[in-house]
C-alpha cells in the first residue's frame, strides 16, 4: 500500500504521522467487519472537528485540536481546518475505495 500512496499527494505528506501508521495498520473489528484504526478515527474526528468548527462546542473535556492537527499532520484554524480534514478524508476514501477494489 506504501506505494500506491504516491497517487495521494495528501497522504504522501503525511506519510510519518500516526494517522498514516493507523491506517496501514492491522484492521481492528467494529460490528464483526474489519476496519483501520485510521479510518475508525477519521469518522470520529469528522463529527467532532465539525461541531468544533460549526457550534464551537468541544466534544468533550479533554479533547484539543492541537491534537487532531498532530495526528493528522494539519494546519490552520476554524472553517480552513475543516476544509483540510475533509479535502483529505475525500483522498483517504478514494484510496481505500481503489485498495478494496483491486483485492
Amino acid at each position: 500500500m506504501i506505494n500506491s500512496l504516491k497517487a495521494y499527494p495528501m497522504l504522501t505528506d503525511r506519510r510519518d504521522t500516526q494517522f498514516v501508521a493507523d491506517l496501514l495498520s492491522a484492521p481492528m473489528s467494529v460490528n464483526g467487519n474489519p476496519m483501520s484504526q485510521g479510518i475508525w478515527n477519521m469518522i470520529i474526528t469528522k463529527r467532532d472537528l465539525s461541531m468544533w468548527t460549526k457550534h464551537k462546542m468541544k466534544p468533550h473535556r479533554g479533547w484539543k485540536v492541537s491534537q487532531v492537527k498532530t495526528y493528522f499532520g494539519l494546519t490552520g484554524h476554524g472553517q480552513k481546518l475543516l476544509d483540510q480534514f475533509l479535502a483529505l478524508k475525500a483522498e483517504t476514501d478514494a484510496a481505500w475505495q481503489s485498495i478494496w477494489a483491486d483485492s
